[in-house]
């Protein structure tokens, strides 16, 4: 199972024409056999960061309420953040301290503002954690996806095609 942190600068980030990054991001967490979670801290600080945003706050919302369902897609982390002021080191901190995932997706790298970012890698507390922008994880998502088709002594017809003078017995 995989687990990521979202970052606010996604959520954000994301223009009104560019709402396909919410169903080929963020929606492919609330899918029943989704093997990726979401990571958030302990008290939920980070859900109330999420719903506090404004822009595409509908969306936000709906997104929220199908990941509510159970079994949750959210996997809490078991860290305090109230004590971090910064709101792009609170998402650092969480990515950081979740075990066997350190990936963090943001709507481009360009926004990281507190820290550097080098080859996809933010080093926080001499932690590795890897920085996907939305279109590297949309691919990400979408290359676990295979369609294997295997024909063996077949004809097979594919998208409208026909097949005429079949010698097929």
């Amino acid at each position: 199972m995989s687990i990521f942190t979202i970052s606010p600068d996604l959520l954000n980030g994301i223009e009104e024409d560019e709402q396909v990054y919410f169903t080929d991001i963020l929606f492919i967490f609330t899918q029943k056999n989704s093997k990726y979670k979401v990571a958030k801290d302990k008290n939920g600080e980070i859900l109330d960061i999420y719903r506090g945003i404004e822009k595409n706050a509908d969306t936000i919302k709906v997104w929220l309420e199908f990941m509510s369902f159970k079994p949750s897609k959210f996997e809490k982390v078991n860290i305090e953040l109230s004590d971090i002021a910064c709101e792009e080191t609170k998402f650092f901190h969480l990515c950081a301290n979740t075990k066997n995932s350190k990936e963090i997706i943001m709507y481009s790298k360009q926004n990281i503002k507190k820290f550097e970012c080098h080859n996809d890698i933010v080093n926080y507390n001499n932690i590795s954690v890897k920085v996907f922008d939305r279109d590297e994880a949309k691919s990400l998502f979408f290359e676990s996806i295979t369609i294997q088709n295997n024909y063996n002594n077949s004809q097979v017809a594919n998208n409208g095609s026909t097949i005429t003078d079949s010698n097929n017995k």
